[in-house]
């Protein structure tokens, strides 16, 4: 489901993520994967890939804390090139558009200008912006706007951003990564993605975020992250019973496995991008099925070959829990019937 934002925006990506400290590589990766157009349909074509949903990926596009009018530019330059290669490339290709939040007011016009001049099929969200999460009740305009049309968010992991770090004067992406634990010793994306994707959805759920707006429908990354280890815990502390747990009593929405589930049937997808195989998927199905399962290949942060080889142990996996039509609605029924192309 996901690929990387630009051709010719390679290089003004480049020097996007240079102005920023993102170098060499975005939150703090070694490298900046290349992408083209031309390469990722070689990609699809050797993988039977009918169609790509394209969105931008951490750590998004508003990089420098403060700057909203560098993150509007940068915005509109991804969201534009990304409408380019649709229009172009109308059966092949989609995309989620970018927001520059925490900018609030420019997010609010971006969504109208993405799904009313650039045929948008929806939105890509970081799993925060400079510490706000996505629970955050500074985003209620945003989510107003997404339930009145009805949208799709996407939401993918980029570097947490603890407390103390993001109220910082200077927030810079090094000062990010010299608060979290073992980052001098281990890249973001093998622990902390799928950290702070849980952090996020928990925080969707508890803060009432997700039941207050029922017509946004939410995808969740790399098979729920760690969300079903979590759940159990996060859901026993919501309750009144615990409220002597809660940092802020009053704050957080009781919830139960029965409605958690109800809304993951009916609000909820999660994509199959990473290394779901052979393990988290069946924690993830205690939680769901796979009507709300998604192929998603990860490319080009994880590389052609990686991606291909996940797919095949995908392919040896999936008919040990499915039977033949749900894991073609894994690969694209599931899809198809929620962007409305079957």
């Amino acid at each position: 489901m996901e690929a990387p934002l630009s051709l010719s925006a390679h290089t003004q990506k480049e020097m996007a993520l240079q102005k920023s400290g993102h170098v060499p590589g975005p939150d703090g990766l070694p490298f900046t994967p290349d992408w083209s157009p031309e390469a990722h349909l070689a990609f699809m074509e050797r993988n039977g890939i009918s169609k790509s949903i394209l969105s931008c990926s951490g750590p998004g596009t508003h990089l420098i804390p403060g700057d909203d009018a560098f993150g509007r530019e940068v915005t509109r330059e991804v969201n534009e090139f990304a409408a380019e290669l649709k229009r172009k490339f109308p059966a092949r290709f989609g995309f989620f558009a970018s927001l520059p939040l925490p900018d609030i007011d420019g997010t609010l016009l971006e969504i109208d200008y993405a799904l009313d001049h650039l045929d948008a099929d929806g939105f890509v969200l970081m799993s925060n912006s400079h510490g706000m999460y996505l629970g955050d009740v500074r985003l209620a305009p945003v989510y107003a706007k997404l339930q009145t049309r009805k949208a799709l968010v996407f939401v993918h992991p980029t570097t947490p951003c603890p407390a103390q770090a993001c109220n910082h004067g200077e927030l810079t992406p090094q000062r990010k990564r010299d608060n979290i634990p073992l980052s001098a010793t281990y890249i973001i994306g093998m622990m902390e993605y799928f950290f702070d994707s849980t952090r996020t959805f928990v925080d969707i759920l508890l803060s009432g975020t997700a039941s207050a707006n029922p017509d946004v429908t939410f995808i969740v990354p790399h098979c729920g992250n760690a969300l079903p280890s979590v759940l159990d815990r996060a859901l026993l502390i919501s309750s009144p019973e615990k409220r002597d747990f809660q940092a802020t009593p009053g704050t957080v929405r009781e919830l139960t496995p029965p409605v958690v589930k109800e809304m993951f049937k009916t609000q909820f997808y999660f994509d199959l991008a990473g290394s779901p195989m052979p393990n988290m998927i069946h924690h993830m199905l205690r939680w769901t099925t796979s009507e709300r399962l998604l192929y998603g290949s990860d490319v080009p942060f994880t590389s052609d070959a990686e991606a291909e080889g996940l797919a095949r142990t995908m392919e040896s996996e999936l008919p040990k829990l499915f039977r033949e039509q749900e894991i073609q609605d894994i690969y694209h029924g599931n899809a198809e019937k929620l962007f409305g192309t079957k």
